[in-house]
């Protein structure tokens, strides 16, 4: 009975998941109707899972079910940040405004991933009583987030440059 319970909650998160992915996927091309700033922002949610396997390596844990649900969870979240990023972005027609306009989303994104991993925190570090379970959740939502952080203010703006062709504007050529 417990593998037929394991199978099941197996194929219910794979469901899930890809549900997820595709309701993301239509919300972002609704938002900014083309399909290479959908999947610019979208690359960053399998990049953002090492995060999660850090975490779980950093505090001793073997990843989960629980573990799953956090990474589930922490698509959304990754997402919000990339949302905020691209939606900047996209009105850049050179690699400085690109500076300048990743410079600008660099303080909302931090303080948003910042106070969420503060408040995971305590769960991440002094799980107790019947919290426990929990804290694989916390740990991959945290680590997830911190890393996907990095990868919406660094690799994002990268990625748009390359994908858009954009280049430095020589004083010369102006």
């Amino acid at each position: 009975g417990e593998e037929e319970k394991k199978a099941e909650l197996k194929n219910d998160m794979l469901l899930a998941t890809a549900l997820a992915l595709i309701l993301i996927m239509f919300s972002m091309l609704y938002l900014f109707n083309s399909f290479r700033e959908t999947f610019i922002v979208m690359s960053v949610i399998p990049f953002s899972i090492l995060g999660v396997l850090i975490g779980h390596e950093i505090m001793g844990l073997n990843l989960s079910m629980p573990s799953l649900i956090g990474a589930l969870g922490l698509a959304g979240v990754v997402i919000n940040d990339g949302i905020i990023m691209m939606t900047y972005l996209k009105k850049a027609k050179t690699m400085d405004e690109i500076f300048v306009r990743a410079t600008k989303r660099f303080r909302p994104i931090i303080i948003t991933s910042v106070t969420t991993l503060i408040g995971m925190l305590s769960l991440i570090l002094y799980p107790s009583g019947e919290a426990v379970i929990f804290q694989p959740i916390a740990i991959a939502l945290g680590f997830g987030l911190a890393w996907g952080t990095v990868l919406n203010l660094i690799y994002l703006p990268v990625l748009f440059t390359l994908t858009h062709k954009l280049r430095k504007i020589n004083a010369k050529n102006s």
